[in-house]
């Protein structure tokens, strides 16, 4: 048998639906941020790339919200399609599932890590940096957001990646 390629390695993976196979992108209200950085992930590949499958889920989210009609336009900018979103709340059961929950801030590290302490070993921060809340800003304050994401987010892929 010949190699497997990556492609082919996440759709097997898939349809064993293994529960930790999934990054969950976090942020405050599930309607900017993350969001965006779930749409971008899946836009540059990282599904295929990685075999992890994305979601995003907020700390103190509304279920059923839709994302931000300028974190749905920035987005766009980068491929991601969030027409479809609807926030939800962050879960024990959302947790547990998680191969990796990905963390806007530090802030919201350390709510999640206090909220689920058995989950601390796959709580990270996406940048050395804090990413910016735009919510209620201006399209270019969610554009700068999403270009900042796309860079974290790029470079989360390729950690990833190494890791193999």
């Amino acid at each position: 048998m010949g190699p497997v390629s990556a492609a082919s390695l996440y759709h097997i993976r898939k349809s064993l639906n293994f529960s930790n196979l999934l990054i969950v992108f976090v942020c405050t209200g599930n309607t900017c941020r993350s969001p965006m950085a779930e749409g971008i992930f899946r836009a540059l590949d990282g599904e295929t790339r990685t075999g992890l499958r994305a979601q995003s889920a907020g700390l103190f989210a509304c279920d059923g919200m839709p994302a931000s009609e300028n974190a749905v336009l920035a987005a766009k900018g980068y491929g991601a399609d969030l027409t479809a979103h609807q926030a939800r709340q962050l879960t024990p059961e959302i947790a547990r599932a998680a191969k990796y929950l990905v963390c806007m801030t530090a802030a919201h590290y350390d709510r999640l890590v206090e909220a689920f302490p058995w989950a601390e070993d796959k709580v990270f921060t996406l940048a050395g940096a804090d990413v910016a809340d735009p919510f209620g800003g201006t399209l270019e304050t969610y554009e700068a957001c999403a270009a900042q994401l796309k860079e974290a987010v790029e470079a989360l892929i390729e950690n990833l990646e190494k890791q193999g």
